[in-house]
């Protein structure tokens, strides 16, 4: 299984990535997006993982 995002959700990380790396520099936007990466194709092997809130959102969280 393969994760899409939405046009919207592209574009915020495109957005964050330029941001990063005019900020902290390219291996910082690097990692942000190997993180996003990471966590995207956890999820889409555990796609439960998380806590459930309400009728249909699940929040993710990960342990510091």
């Amino acid at each position: 299984m393969t994760y899409s995002l939405h046009s919207g959700a592209e574009h915020d990380i495109a957005n964050a990535l330029d941001f990063y790396k005019e900020q902290a520099g390219l291996v910082v936007a690097e990692r942000f997006l190997e993180e996003f990466e990471r966590v995207a194709k956890l999820l889409v092997e555990y796609p439960d993982l998380g806590t459930k809130h309400g009728s249909s959102k699940v929040a993710f969280f990960q342990p510091a």
